[in-house]
């Protein structure tokens, strides 16, 4: 960030350092955990988008600062840090070092974890998850924010369900609530099922044919990612009206077959698929997946659409999401 003043200043070595460090003083750091992931990178963009820069220092939580991910975000001014969850007390050191200044404190954390991928597990995403938490009250952090799932709207709390990547979530839920009593200010992001996760590579395709054949005519809720970011960015620039906040995200309900003719109209063909028989075995082994899909079957989301519209009007509708995002991710695909 630039400062500019009336006139030109000359800085001695020891006058630059004090100036840089005012200058960090000025802004508050808000350390996002991965941010090149689909949650953190919303979070990031949204932050950017918001003017946050201004006010605040983006510090972006990544284990490759050589990704061109990585790079585009120092371009746009974001401070890349980098480490793994594995190491929470080296990702705060090496995010202060990031910051810079004099005795550099972070304000924010987003927080955000994955259960799958190379190393990762449900379990482990709960250490993780839980040790972030700590990380950041022994830091001094002033506002978290959570990015959690929904599990039936406003008794997401006390509904951990039968999946376990839920439940992993409703314990670092309660970890946080729990510890931050009195030293804290957090805020909880429910999102429902991603659309970003509708694309052309095998695993979206067998994600849709589950959603066709595990829920049949049931609606599913969705929402776009650009609007969990939305939302983080927000409990950032207003913390005083989110803290204490579990807002579940959603900006549409469909069924697949409702869904799949809003494709059509748009790409001229189905949504990507599987054939269904192949659907029905996959699902059958998919473990923690076909719990899921069979509480969405049984249960399901509970975001209240209409109240988040009157909130954030610019919330994504799966046919606004197909003119957006969608369009590169799917629309446009083979």
């Amino acid at each position: 960030m630039i400062y500019h003043t009336s006139k030109l200043e000359t800085f001695t070595p020891s006058s630059l350092t004090a100036h840089m460090a005012v200058s960090s003083a000025r802004r508050k750091a808000i350390l996002v955990i991965g941010a090149t992931g689909k949650q953190g990178g919303a979070t990031v963009e949204a932050l950017i988008e918001a003017n946050a820069t201004s006010s605040h220092q983006v510090l972006a939580l990544t284990r490759n600062r050589e990704s061109s991910s990585a790079k585009r975000l120092e371009v746009a001014g974001v401070k890349i840090v980098q480490g793994d969850l594995n190491d929470v007390p080296a990702v705060f050191r090496e995010a202060k070092k990031a910051f810079g200044g004099f005795e550099p404190h972070i304000w924010g954390v987003f927080s955000v974890q994955t259960f799958m991928g190379k190393g990762a597990s449900i379990e482990l995403e709960e250490l993780q998850g839980k040790a972030l938490v700590d990380g950041a009250l022994a830091n001094g952090v002033q506002h978290f924010v959570y990015a959690s799932v929904d599990r039936g709207g406003a008794k997401s709390y006390e509904n951990p369900t039968s999946v376990p990547h839920f439940r992993s979530k409703h314990n670092i839920e309660h970890h946080l609530v729990e510890k931050s009593k009195g030293k804290m200010s957090w805020t909880i992001l429910r999102p429902v099922f991603f659309m970003d996760n509708i694309a052309s590579d095998f695993g979206s395709k067998a994600t849709a044919t589950f959603w066709k054949i595990g829920l049949k005519t049931k609606p599913l809720q969705l929402v776009a990612v650009k609007d969990i970011g939305w939302f983080a960015a927000q409990s950032f620039l207003r913390p005083a009206e989110f803290a204490s906040r579990e807002i579940s995200i959603a900006g549409d309900s469909l069924s697949h077959r409702e869904a799949n003719e809003i494709f059509r109209r748009k790409a001229g063909r189905d949504l990507p698929g599987i054939p269904n028989l192949l659907g029905r075995l996959l699902l059958r082994v998919a473990g923690d997946f076909g719990k899921m899909f069979n509480w969405f079957s049984e249960e399901g989301y509970g975001a209240d659409v209409a109240a988040l519209k009157m909130e954030h009007p610019g919330l994504l509708t799966w046919s606004n999401w197909l003119d957006d995002e969608g369009r590169r991710l799917v629309v446009q695909q083979p």
